[in-house]
């Protein structure tokens, strides 16, 4: 600018760098500027039409932007930054018409076929949208395409807008979650591959809140993708992330998401969202309600949260990020069981409060290779159930202290739980040519106070236990986490990447805080857990991926919000849980063992298909609080210690077909074998036989699922899905007759979609054949409607 001041490109460039640190009105008017010395550059009309646009003037940046592509008609770029403008106004022609000269001016751009994907999306067309994705993929290999072009615009909408929404319409999910991972894999900074990881792992969640297993990737992706993300990008408020309608410019104002499903069953799930963006700040607000009259007596559950976020970004590399979560939770008894009546032996209640969560987070962006991350968080949470049939147990000993006999019992029981645990953790992103790496440090500290009152009313236990208030403690326990990791991948080739990985943990427990009586105390675990993990593409359409992965869960909430990476080579490692909570039910310090290998193919006829095979295990050793009788003398709290076991084998195999432009079709077959070894080690098999309990049992499940789906969509907004879902399981181990089950399961949905997909309405009914079933909850799985059932759902989003 010395040399030159009326550069006109010089002037322009500087209103770019403006506009990247959201200095809008300076951009401006150094845009207007480059126009008055040079009215035939192009680069200045369409910095300018996108400042318009951001400063929410839609028509007038549209018409700069014509002007732009005008004077430079052969620039395939302005050509997709003009179909994005028609596509806000609404002119759907004017935009396909663009972007089909952008391809023709570039065909090696993968812009213009990533817009056009989006486009399509939003016009109801899924299957081409598809394809277009997949061009666009195609072009650049994975790597670039969430990266920015411009820096003024940063195609933020677009990158943040939720692509694996586009494969979950044509029932693809597992295609979402693998190029999900290949996305984070090619570009681990890049915060639009962790939101679609994180929407991946979340159709994968138990709606239900049992079982936990995709608990902790499903809110770590999302939380990592809100700290990396720029004020703008579209991902403050998760439940709009979710939406299939984004816009494409990012743009000063304020938006509202709903989602409403009742069930003539009697449920009701709803969600609202509002989000407000004023320059460099956002904030979010989110609603959710869930009320469910579950299918047995005491099965029901209410739960209601309140999330207020907020993104600020503090100068063009640094940003601020904090989220309040306020919840309330209440219910039955909400477990699995294979036989319906089984639950009567298990009447409690429950009550959970979060009070609230606090987070906050920081960001510093050094360059576009090297990030730091810092997170802060107050985990709260009260825990309250009670439960008129709690099994407890009396341990008989002689005075040299040699257990002589056990004798499990019913109490009625009142307990609460109220933790609240920090944690500071620190990462930084760095990246050199073909290595990238990652390396963070998590420190945790808590405080879990328990109450917990105890009522014998067995008759015959009078002479053993005079006053009936058998326990009444208040127990404290401190709980501390300390984790060091470093991941490491290595890009050998363009086909091949190698990673690596190692975390070190030391976790220190509270003895007994689940299982009355209470006993004070902590013990302390340490680790060191190896990861290691491949993938290979010999060719664009082909992936071969393995990998082997230890890890280690914590106590409570407290796994369940992390910077760590929670995936290797795409097979999750960050498990809240293997264990299905219904059999054991919720455990600390679990040790996971993961092993995975995947070969995916992607066939010009539009079939992928995917053959998997994993192996996941877990080892669990816990403390059960015991009455202790000495000469049958009660001397006080004692415990039991048990050890799980836990073995899932399992192959699947997916295969996915588009036909023409409105048919989707998928097959998928799963067989998975799931074990658990339930060890009582403090009691031996001579002692178990004479007091009538056993100690030791092995329990094994075999499990055979095959799914079958057809999917109609209609560019004019009609859709209609009719799924088959083949279950069929054998048991063995149990000490009652569990012969399994074999049972087809028929859902169907019929609704209409507004172009744009501002609004959705959809009506089905669930489990056509009227269909009741026994299924064991060692095999993991969601929980299906036992009677037919209709269900209406709603959506909008402007």
């Amino acid at each position: 600018m010395k040399l030159a001041p009326r550069n006109a490109q010089a002037v322009a460039l500087r209103g770019f760098a403006f506009a990247s640190q959201n200095r809008i009105r300076e951009a401006h008017a150094e845009f207007d500027r480059a126009i008055a010395l040079d009215g035939a550059l192009g680069n200045a009309w369409l910095g300018r039409g996108l400042c318009r646009i951001r400063r929410g003037q839609l028509s007038e940046g549209r018409a700069d932007l014509q002007v732009a592509a005008t004077l430079e008609p052969n620039r395939a770029l302005l050509r997709s930054y003009l179909a994005k403008a028609w596509t806000e106004l609404g002119n759907s022609t004017r935009a396909e018409r663009e972007l089909a000269l952008a391809k023709e001016r570039d065909a090696n751009d993968p812009t213009a076929w990533l817009y056009s994907a989006l486009l399509l999306q939003q016009n109801n067309r899924i299957n081409e949208a598809i394809g277009e994705l997949e061009q666009s993929q195609d072009l650049n290999d994975n790597r670039r395409l969430y990266r920015s072009r411009l820096l003024l615009d940063q195609d933020r909408a677009v990158r943040g807008a939720n692509l694996a929404n586009i494969y979950r319409d044509a029932g693809m999910t597992d295609v979402s979650v693998r190029e999900a991972v290949n996305a984070v894999n090619a570009d681990y900074a890049n915060y639009s591959a962790h939101l679609f990881l994180a929407n991946s792992y979340h159709e994968l969640r138990d709606p239900q809140g049992v079982n936990l297993r995709y608990e902790t990737p499903a809110v770590s992706e999302f939380l990592v993708a809100n700290l990396l993300a720029p004020v703008g990008a579209g991902t403050l408020s998760q439940q709009v992330s979710q939406q299939e309608y984004s816009k494409l410019f990012e743009r000063d104002g304020f938006g509202f998401s709903s989602s409403t499903e009742y069930t003539s069953h009697g449920n009701w799930r709803q969600s609202a969202a509002q989000t407000v963006r004023s320059g460099n700040t956002e904030f979010a607000v989110e609603e959710f309600y869930d009320k469910q009259r579950g299918y047995r007596p005491n099965s029901d559950l209410e739960r209601t949260e309140f999330d207020f976020l907020l993104k600020h970004q503090i100068n063009a590399r640094d940003s601020v990020f904090a989220q309040a979560v306020i919840a309330h939770s209440s219910g039955g008894n909400l477990y699995q069981y294979y036989d319906q009546a089984d639950a009567a032996f298990a009447p409690f209640r429950f009550e959970e409060e979060q009070e609230p969560i606090i987070i906050a987070g920081f960001h510093r962006e050094w360059n576009p290779d090297n990030h730091s991350l810092l997170l802060v968080n107050r985990l709260a949470t009260d825990y309250s159930a009670s439960n008129p049939l709690q099994t407890s147990f009396n341990v008989f000993k002689d005075s040299s202290g040699e257990m002589l006999g056990i004798l499990p019992f019913e109490t009625r029981q009142n307990g609460e739980n109220d933790q609240v645990i920090h944690t500071v953790e620190a990462q930084h992103i760095f990246k050199s040519g073909r290595f990238t790496t990652i390396a963070g440090a998590r420190f945790q500290d808590g405080d879990f106070d328990s109450r917990n009152e105890q009522e014998n009313f067995r008759v015959d236990l009078i002479d053993l236990f005079p006053d009936p208030a058998i326990a009444n403690q208040s127990v404290h326990s401190s709980f501390q986490r300390a984790s060091l990791y470093g991941y490491e991948q290595w890009q050998i080739t363009d086909s091949l990447s190698l990673i690596g990985g190692l975390t070190y943990e030391r976790l220190v427990t509270p003895v007994n805080f689940r299982f009355a009586p209470l006993v004070p105390g902590t013990e302390t675990g340490k680790a060191l857990l190896p990861k290691a993990g491949l993938v290979w593409m010999p060719d664009s359409n082909t992936t071969l991926r393995a990998a082997y992965s230890e890890s280690m869960g914590g106590a409570s909430i407290d796994q369940s919000f992390q910077l760590e990476p929670t995936q290797v080579a795409g097979f999750n490692q960050a498990f809240r849980s293997l264990i299905p909570e219904s059999v054991s039910g919720a455990n600390s310090g679990a040790l996971f063992t993961s092993h995975g290998i995947s070969l995916e193919r992607k066939f010009s006829s539009r079939t992928h298909i995917a053959l998997t095979g994993e192996l996941l295990e877990s080892t669990v050793e816990r403390n059960n609080g015991a009455f202790e009788f000495v000469d049958l003398v009660p001397t006080g709290f004692t415990t039991l210690r048990e050890r799980l076991d836990f073995r899932e084998q399992s192959i699947a195999l997916h295969l996915h077909q588009l036909a023409g432009r409105e048919w989707a079709f998928g097959a998928a077959y799963r067989l998975s074998r799931a074990s658990l070894h339930d060890d009582f080690t403090d009691v031996s098999d001579a002692v178990g036989a004479e007091s009538g309990f056993t100690p030791r049992t092995k329990l094994s499940g075999t499990m055979q699922t095959a799914n079958v789906h057809g999917i109609y969509r209609n560019s004019s907004g009609l859709f209609a899905r009719l799924d088959g879902t083949w279950t069929r399981q054998t048991n063995r181990g149990y000490p009652s007759f569990r012969p399994g089950d074999d049972f087809w399961h028929f859902d169907f949905l019929a609704g209409y979609r507004l172009k744009q997909r501002r609004a959705e309405l959809a009506v089905g009914v669930l489990n056509l054949a009227d269909q009741d079933y026994q299924l064991s909850p060692l095999n993991l799985h969601v929980e299906r409607p036992r009677d037919r059932t209709l269900v209406v759902q709603f959506k909008f989003h402007f």
